[in-house]
């Protein structure tokens, strides 16, 4: 399986990682405070996070968004991608609303099924402080488990369902949609 191949952070790296992300968002937010942060990442569970097949989900990932928000006549000022053991990762800078940027990545990651394998974070600057924008706020539901619809946060933490069973279900998304080589 595609899914299962690939380098294997530690713990620690993965860690590491999310401390980095959040300190470069804060940066990007004290830099740009009037502007709209969206930080992708791949929705991906299990211990590998990066290899051919996540790569090429990544790709479409950066393409959704920069079509829409190109049709959607938003402004990118700043981007930056990172391809790292822990995952790829980009950020774009948008002028433009929070609220309005969400909707945009809300629609991406609702209207096909391979959207639900893409994480799009909608982040601003509110008084010196970063917040990100919800789901809720946008009265979307949380986000569905792959596999029983239930939160999908609440499945992952609970382990509710063996990781062979999510890469099955993942795979056969890829595979539909038929834009990506397994």
């Amino acid at each position: 399986m595609g899914m299962l191949k690939g380098f294997i952070p530690s713990l620690e790296e993965v860690l590491k990682n999310r401390e980095n992300r959040s300190l470069f968002q804060k940066k990007l937010s004290d830099k740009f405070p009037e502007q709209t942060l969206i930080s992708l990442k791949c929705n991906i569970p299990g211990p590998v996070k990066n290899n051919e097949t996540i790569r090429q989900l990544f790709e479409i990932g950066k393409t959704e968004i920069e079509g829409s928000l190109s049709t959607n006549d938003y402004e990118v000022i700043y981007f930056k991608e990172i391809n790292l053991p822990t995952g790829p990762e980009c950020f774009y800078v948008v002028n433009g609303l929070p609220i309005d940027i969400k909707q945009l990545m809300i629609e991406i990651e609702e209207q096909k099924e391979l959207g639900r394998l893409f994480d799009n974070d909608v982040l601003y600057n509110k008084n010196g402080l970063i917040e990100s924008i919800s789901r809720k706020e946008l009265k979307y539901p949380l986000r569905q488990c792959l596999i029983c619809k239930q939160d999908a946060k609440s499945c992952g933490r609970n382990r509710t369902h063996q990781l062979e069973e999510l890469y099955e279900k993942i795979e056969n998304i890829i595979r539909s949609d038929g834009r990506i080589r397994l």
